[in-house]
């Protein structure tokens, strides 16, 4: 994936890489049953995975957010992040946010702003703001 967006332009120092969460192998098997089948994954497994995905950055020079590792620090149940025991929760999407927007922020931050404040458009004829003269 990394290599598609570099042959598309796409600047290492633009991409980041998550990690996939971890498992709650629990909530997950349960979930499992339902479907009619036994538990498929296991968190050990998926750690392997996030290992891989930090190594693939490392390797191609872009930054990693490493969800498994930032949702199981301190030992904390990482169940209320997960809906199902393997897809993200809004929980899980709000932790997701907090850790990514400050990457993301950091490499938005020196691009130029090409379309005006939010709050600098006027109600009435916002296409005075956005398109210069309204002409276009």
């Amino acid at each position: 994936m990394v290599q598609y967006l570099k042959s598309v332009g796409v600047p290492e120092h633009r991409i980041v890489l998550i990690t996939p969460p971890p498992l709650c192998e629990a909530a997950w098997e349960k979930e499992c049953l339902t479907l009619g089948c036994k538990l498929n994954r296991l968190n050990s497994v998926v750690g392997e995975y996030a290992s891989a995905c930090l190594q693939v950055a490392q390797d191609c020079g872009t930054d990693a957010l490493d969800l498994w590792t930032l949702m199981q620090k301190n030992k904390q149940n990482v169940s209320s992040y997960l809906a199902d025991g393997l897809h993200l929760s809004p929980k899980g999407n709000e932790f997701l946010f907090c850790h990514l927007w400050p990457l993301i922020e950091k490499k938005v931050s020196s691009l130029p702003l090409l379309l005006p404040y939010w709050r600098d458009i006027p109600e009435a004829e916002p296409e005075l703001s956005l398109l210069g003269d309204g002409d276009h």
